[in-house]
């Protein structure tokens, strides 16, 4: 104790308090970043339908009907992050396709993994294969269409949890350019499909 007593002790101590408060200051920066970062992105689409047909442009909402999306999720960030999965909040009430399931693939063909979905961790400038299923939305409100079919609709982003240096953060990202559309549809169609 007598050593940061003395004057060579002062300069000591105030060094040390000086470290702890940088440690805090870039805690907290490296914080707010993870929070507040996007850095995730899809680079393709590959598309099939649950009755197996590739590709498609437009696909139908029918009761069960599924979509499987493979893409490559790239990590655009400055910071490595690891994939968590995807957001489990209850769907909206208007997209009639929502994402239902993530798994891993090699980003070309639209058919997970069989091993499962295990968190990977993506570096800066990397990537990982993904497949992206999507089905028919629980919660649609039918209220919302009419008579006459709606207009085409793109599928909606996918809500990803990530985390990076132990900060978990939540990205919507949105399908690249190729995904197919969903066709549009009546109040009495919907009301055939949602269960």
């Amino acid at each position: 104790m007598t050593l940061l007593a003395d004057e060579r002790g002062g300069v000591v101590a105030k060094f040390l308090v000086l470290l702890v408060v940088l440690a805090v200051l870039a805690g907290g920066a490296l914080y707010l970043y993870g929070t507040n970062q996007q850095p995730l992105a899809f680079d393709g689409t590959h598309a099939a339908t649950g009755d197996h047909e590739r590709n498609p442009t437009t696909v139908a909402v029918t009761r069960g009907a599924t979509i499987s999306i493979a893409t490559v999720l790239r990590n655009v960030g400055r910071l490595p992050v690891t994939l968590e999965g995807l957001v489990e909040d209850p769907p909206g009430r208007d997209d009639p396709f929502v994402p239902i399931s993530l798994g891993l693939g090699d980003g070309t063909t639209p058919t997970p993994s069989a091993t499962g979905f295990a968190p990977p961790a993506l570096d800066p400038s990397s990537g990982i294969g993904v497949v992206i299923t999507y089905g028919v939305n629980p919660n649609l409100s039918c209220t919302r269409f009419t008579d006459e079919p709606g207009d085409t609709r793109s599928l909606p982003p996918v809500d990803l949890r990530f985390s990076s240096y132990g900060v978990e953060s939540t990205q919507a990202v949105p399908l690249d350019t190729g995904a197919p559309t969903v066709e549009g549809i009546t109040r009495a169609h919907c009301e055939a499909v949602v269960p």
